[in-house]
């Protein structure tokens, strides 16, 4: 059961400066959660006791999950009712014990991609789900090398934007990765840039990756326009950005970490650099950044916090591990850490509303 932590967070420290100047983002401060909040982190989602679920995304009302599902009458992507636990089922697994998913949901399309070995994610099928029509369609897959094994490529959801969908693929030796976009409404798929690149992700109307420019270089984002269909520059606030592919934003926000995964950096406007806003302790790492609106969710080494970006507090949500997904609401689903080792573990989801965690530290220039 996930548990909400205000004293000290043994996995994060204040950065610097927590005075921000006009126009700048404040530190984050340990916080404590509201009465409501902490009753739901207290209750879990029924149906994730009962069996295996992954959630992919959550929709802007709060009362629908997107998982990945493993019970006894099905196994596969569905639409999970966070309150009576119903299923919909959107698309079966073909083998329930190898087959896994792991997607994002842009308020309309659902879109995901398949594996089909618990032991490499590199051979998958790429799958968009319309809401409005309930169509299911298949978008791509990974690529063959010589061999006929498929060609390694960077492991990470779709990203997903209003009708867009974008993922990284190999498809050559040394590291050659492909990036692919998706018209979610006509199902055009175009390959948009090929070279040493990891996994995209969107930015308002840009579509957003790291790319190396010369062997053993560290990556810097380069940019595309969806309207236009070229590249473009990156906004100011990911200039500084070197050397990760952990970054979140929505087109207004943008959080993303330093390459040693030591410190997490955050601007309220894509005009204006970022600014460190908190540093982990000696021999703790982030594993998950993610942005939601008026928060932002990470994972380290040791549990899962849950930030306001409002108010600037920031509280751990997990005994341990575990992560969380941000929606398009303020919705955020929390999963609890296995409590044993499976293929399918269960992990309990907390659905959390509006995170307004307030500072319970100073917030004068230190």
């Amino acid at each position: 059961m996930a548990v909400a932590v205000s004293a000290v967070l043994s996995g994060c420290t204040v950065a610097g400066t927590a005075h921000a100047r006009p126009g700048q983002a404040a530190a984050l401060c340990v916080g404590r959660l509201t009465a409501n909040e902490a009753a739901a982190l207290s209750r879990a989602v029924p149906a994730s006791l009962r069996h295996a679920m992954v959630p992919l995304g959550v929709a802007a009302d709060g009362q629908v999950a997107y998982v990945s599902a493993w019970t006894p009458g099905f196994s596969g992507v569905a639409a999970l009712r966070l309150r009576s636990g119903a299923l919909r089922p959107i698309r079966r697994f073909g083998d329930p014990a190898t087959d896994q998913a792991d997607g994002a949901w842009s308020g309309r399309w659902l879109v995901w991609e398949q594996t089909y070995s618990l032991r490499s994610l590199d051979a998958f099928t790429v799958f968009g789900w319309d809401s409005v029509t309930g169509a299911v369609r298949r978008l791509g897959h990974s690529l063959a090398a010589p061999s006929g094994t498929a060609w390694p490529s960077p492991w990470h959801a779709p990203a997903v934007s209003g009708h867009y969908a974008a993922w990284a693929q190999g498809y050559g030796p040394g590291g050659l990765v492909e990036l692919r976009l998706a018209d979610l409404r006509t199902g055009l798929v175009t390959v948009v840039r090929k070279g040493h690149l990891q996994a995209p992700f969107f930015d308002g109307g840009l579509l957003v990756w790291p790319e190396s420019d010369r062997p053993g270089a560290l990556t810097t984002p380069h940019a595309y326009s969806v309207a236009e269909g070229r590249p473009v520059p990156v906004p100011v606030v990911l200039r500084a950005v070197r050397g990760t592919d952990f970054v979140a934003a929505d087109g207004t926000r943008t959080a993303y970490l330093n390459p040693a995964l030591t410190a997490m950096y955050y601007s309220p406007r894509p005009g204006s650099a970022a600014r460190l806003v908190l540093r982990l302790p000696p021999g703790t790492e982030f594993v998950d950044l993610a942005i939601g609106p008026g928060v932002i969710a990470w994972t380290t080494t040791e549990a899962t916090f849950l930030a306001s970006t409002v108010a600037g507090g920031y509280v751990q949500v997990t005994p341990e591990y575990g992560y969380a997904v941000t929606g398009h609401g303020g919705v955020v689903l929390v999963a609890d850490a296995p409590e044993r080792k499976a293929p399918h573990p269960i992990l309990a989801l907390h659905a959390v509303d509006t995170v307004t965690v307030r500072p319970a530290c100073s917030r004068r220039r230190r």
